[in-house]
């Protein structure tokens, strides 16, 4: 007789696994894409905004907030190089998988 509880626990153990996977990756040159804050960014020209989403949940497992933020970030780098900027600030908190970033270019 097959076990009832392989299958619940199979799910699991897939689900809990893939919450800490990274599925974003970082296009060439989004690592010179520099992360500041708002008050260093004081003699940079904006370009523009974007908004960057990520799933937050798998199945109905949270995902580790950090490896969120992670995958938001290169999201939001990656972003940057296609408005032509290098530096990207955090413009609020994440809120259900989502973020927006200001985008900046700082070096001419």
């Amino acid at each position: 007789m097959p076990n009832c509880l392989a299958r619940p626990t199979l799910l699991l153990v897939l689900c809990l696994g893939a919450s800490a996977c990274t599925w974003v990756k970082p296009e060439p040159g989004a690592g010179h894409v520099a992360v500041k804050d708002s008050s260093q960014v004081t003699h940079c020209e904006r370009l523009g905004q974007t908004t960057t989403s990520v799933r937050d949940r798998v199945a109905a497992v949270q995902r580790k907030p950090g490896r969120v933020e992670e995958e938001l970030e290169t999201l939001a780098r990656n972003s940057a190089l296609d408005l032509g900027g290098d530096t990207i600030v955090p413009d609020g908190p994440v809120r259900d998988g989502q973020r927006r970033f200001l985008v900046y270019r700082c070096h001419k």
